[in-house]
């Protein structure tokens, strides 16, 4: 089982926003934060990185902007050339203070108050929900007993990679009575248990098997 939910592991996460709508969830919150005027120094890093518009809450961009926790984070992207995960989490990562950004829209978002902290946390949530429906796939289920990693697993497997790969996929449902992964044309199971508790590859390799036809098309994790 994945240690932690990545967003507590790294304080930041790479997001989609075009898997999110503007009008409820995660996506509304990021929707509403304001763009305040950073230091020169912060907007240099995020150019680094090539983000060129910065959103924060007002907690947030008190913190980001400590004159000595950002000389670190820039000669973090400057002279050491860290990636922005790893330099953010290093820099931040003893603050509650979260970071998700959207490297194709070249956009960031600092998030410290609680309930932009809980917002970003169902990022995963939304974006499986919402993604999939823009796809033309329907999600059903069990989803409610879905924990934080179960989402992160759900939202990892079904990538439009995973998705261009296996177009016959046009209902994904969560169940709780399924102890693997079950292929059932046009219909893609996946195990509460196997989403909540296990690591992305194995999850890919059931799903994988089984809509190769092993077992039947149901394989138990």
């Amino acid at each position: 089982m994945p240690a932690k939910p990545r967003l507590e592991q790294h304080h930041a996460i790479e997001i989609s926003i075009k898997r999110l709508s503007p009008r409820i969830g995660s996506g509304l919150m990021l929707a509403n934060l304001p763009k305040p005027d950073f230091s020169d120094a912060l907007i240099n890093v995020m150019a680094n990185y090539e983000i060129t518009t910065i959103h924060a809450d007002s907690t947030a961009r008190r913190l980001i902007d400590n004159s000595g926790l950002l000389k670190n984070f820039y000669d973090n992207a400057f002279t050491n050339h860290v990636p922005l995960r790893q330099n953010f989490r290093t820099t931040y990562g003893h603050l509650a203070v979260f970071l998700a950004y959207d490297s194709q829209a070249h956009t960031a978002w600092f998030v410290a108050e609680p309930q932009n902290r809980v917002a970003l946390a169902n990022y995963y949530r939304d974006a499986s929900s919402l993604g999939l429906k823009t796809l033309g796939i329907l999600l059903v289920g069990s989803t409610a007993r879905l924990n934080t990693i179960g989402w992160q697993n759900l939202h990892d497997v079904l990538t439009d990679k995973f998705i261009s790969a296996h177009p016959g996929i046009q209902r994904v449902e969560v169940m709780s009575t399924l102890s693997g992964v079950r292929w059932r044309a046009p219909c893609l199971g996946l195990g509460v248990t196997v989403l909540n508790i296990k690591e992305l590859p194995e999850i890919l390799e059931l799903a994988d098997a089984a809509i190769g036809g092993e077992g039947g098309g149901e394989v138990t994790g």
